[in-house]
């Protein structure tokens, strides 16, 4: 057995196979970092995975097999199906630099053309499916549409050179909240739907304290005090990794309860890894 794995490490065939793999894996991994970080990301998705294709796609282009590029669309295809797209389309076409001249005129990876997103009809029926489920009201939704006109057509407030300017700068909650004074109702639906989170870490965070609240030692909590201090404590724990008190000193690591034993020196340097995000 020792002879077979030596003659597949040393095997040039073997590193090729994982060079490939690699290729393939690396930008899968970055969209899943992108969708598990904290922050509002939820409008960079659909354009992520659109570009993410495109990027395993040039990294094939040598390959000889020409249907495996094939396979991997289609079963990224598959699991984008299990998504809420019609949402991730509303929050693609109400993010403001995804309209820009300049970025359109880009170059996207994988030879494929870049586009504003009114101009995908997928996108488009996503978004006008969304918007009528969230106005539940023929008027409201009638506003919504023309207000989103106005957006993507870049007329109003959002012909501005500021505002073009700015939807490069700023994330694109307070670009709506800077620019969204004449078309108030799509931009409170802008600003709703841009915060919807992308995966379930922010709540496994939640489980984890809230586990770390209520254990065996504290078991009579009732439920509003049992929220509460999970609320207080998941805030605390975000402030305090911007003090250098939490890194070095007494109170280093505050939030760990070295007596659980169940903490070793690996789960610390997870914990550190789930909040890397914040210094991004």
């Amino acid at each position: 057995m020792g002879r077979k794995i030596k003659e597949w490490v040393t095997s040039d065939c073997f590193w090729d196979s994982v060079r490939l793999i690699l290729k393939i894996t690396k930008l899968i991994f970055q969209i899943i970092k992108l969708c598990d970080k904290d922050g509002a990301v939820i409008g960079e998705v659909y354009e992520g995975l659109e570009d993410m294709l495109g990027k395993i796609k040039d990294n094939l282009k040598d390959v000889e097999e020409e249907s495996l590029f094939l396979d991997i669309q289609r079963i990224v295809n598959a699991r984008r199906k299990k998504m809420n797209v019609p949402l991730h389309s509303l929050a693609y076409a109400l993010t403001p630099h995804y309209y820009d001249s300049k970025y359109i005129a880009s170059p996207a990876p994988g030879g494929r053309k870049r586009s504003r997103p009114i101009d995908d009809v997928a996108v488009v029926e996503g978004v006008m499916k969304t918007l009528e489920t969230i106005a539940q009201d023929d008027d409201l939704f009638t506003i919504l549409r023309g207000q989103f006109a106005k957006f993507s057509s870049q007329s109003a407030l959002f012909s501005m050179q500021a505002a073009k300017v700015d939807a490069f700068l700023m994330p694109a909650i307070e670009w709506w909240s800077m620019y969204g004074a004449q078309t108030t109702q799509l931009a409170e639906v802008a600003r709703r739907v841009l915060s919807q989170p992308v995966s379930t870490s922010s709540a496994e965070r939640n489980w984890s304290t809230y586990s770390f609240i209520h254990n065996i030692k504290r078991n009579r909590l009732n439920s509003v005090r049992a929220d509460k201090l999970v609320f207080i404590h998941s805030n605390l724990r975000m402030l305090s990794r911007f003090n250098e008190s939490y890194h070095e000193g007494p109170f280093k690591k505050w939030d760990i309860d070295r007596d659980e034993g169940l903490f070793d020196d690996s789960s610390a340097k997870l914990e550190e890894l789930r909040w890397a995000s914040l210094d991004e």
